[in-house]
């Protein structure tokens, strides 16, 4: 395996059926060509199989691995029946309970750490709408910016301090949007200054709280961008969230098998129009049998194209740099009362 996929490799974060790795998993892992794994309900049985299964993942690797979930509370729950659970940010917003949102992060985050998960996919920064059937709705402690931000800022810190990273998330926001990013493109015909001065809060929030990583999702907006939807658009990832925002950190997608990114589109071609667009982690929710040709297929095309090869090795480097900085080696997972307060 030559150094262009293994920096290829490093920027994926993939998903897989069922208990067990898939074969291909271990070898990419083995290779240290896998950045991430993903986790999902299909994947849990127990808290016990689940610290088997991550202490598995880790050791197959001499890298630092993250390993990624969506535990939201409320209907976004990945891991349940012997997982702690917790109601909706929503359910904690209309009670002005920030404290109460504030302890369930803190409590999930240490049983997520405990079970060798370093990475949870919060917080949530998209503005609460009013409509419940809003693909959001239940999902966002608020419909204020300003009160989303202090939130958010108080999640990012309880995700720290249990040695779990933060993933601000759906960014440029998705409060204005019609349509679910899951089964179709979404579309906001929101103006730039619109985003710019409320969606654009909590975002800004977290890049102050310094968040690990900040969430590009599939969504359309022609006032800003005609052509392409947010994730593979350099005008919202390179002009809005690196320039106009300020965020150094790690630009990571949604899901790149939604059907609001793979519309017309293959899962490579997917993931090459996302690494145009300048985002260092790429999420395939599912390549249980198709990782290895779907990554030969982007090395493939880089090889061929020195602007994606450029944009490979700058995204390699970001993640390098930001493992060596923010996660143990694999293995090193010593019991929270050990832990130093970060």
């Amino acid at each position: 395996m030559d150094d262009l996929q293994r920096c290829l490799g490093s920027m994926l974060v993939c998903g897989f059926d069922g208990g067990a790795l898939p074969d291909e998993f271990r070898t990419l892992l083995q290779a240290n060509s896998l950045g991430g794994v993903i986790l999902f309900a299909r994947n849990y049985t127990s808290r016990a199989h689940l610290s088997e299964l991550t202490t598995q993942i880790h050791a197959l690797t001499e890298v630092p691995l993250l390993l990624a979930v969506d535990q939201e509370g409320g209907r976004v729950v990945r891991f349940a029946g012997d997982f702690p659970t917790y109601p909706s940010p929503r359910y904690y917003g209309l009670r002005h309970d920030a404290d109460g949102l504030r302890t369930a992060t803190t409590r999930t985050a240490e049983q997520l750490y405990k079970a060798g998960v370093n990475l949870n996919l919060i917080p949530v920064c998209d503005l609460a709408p009013d409509d419940p059937a809003h693909v959001i709705h239940s999902r966002s402690f608020s419909n204020n910016p300003e009160e989303l931000a202090d939130i958010v800022k108080r999640q990012i810190k309880c995700l720290r301090e249990q040695g779990v990273l933060s993933c601000a998330k759906h960014f440029p926001g998705l409060a204005s949007a019609y349509g679910d990013p899951h089964s179709e493109v979404s579309r906001s015909d929101q103006s730039l200054a619109d985003f710019r001065k409320r969606d654009y809060v909590p975002f800004r929030a977290a890049i102050d709280a310094q968040v690990d990583m900040i969430m590009v999702t599939h969504l359309l907006a022609p006032q800003i961008d005609t052509k392409a939807i947010a994730t593979f658009s350099s005008i919202f990832v390179q002009q809005e969230l690196r320039d106009y925002l300020g965020f150094a950190g790690l630009a990571i997608t949604d899901d790149l098998l939604m059907a609001g990114a793979l519309e017309g589109l293959s899962a490579e071609e997917a993931g090459i129009k996302a690494i145009l667009a300048g985002s260092d982690l790429l999420i395939y929710g599912n390549l249980s049998d198709n990782i290895i040709p779907v990554t030969n297929a982007i090395a493939l095309a880089a090889a061929a194209d020195s602007v994606l090869a450029q944009r490979i090795e700058e995204s390699s480097d970001r993640i390098r740099r930001f493992k060596q900085a923010r996660l143990k080696a694999q293995g090193e997972y010593p019991d929270p009362a050990q832990r130093p307060n970060k």
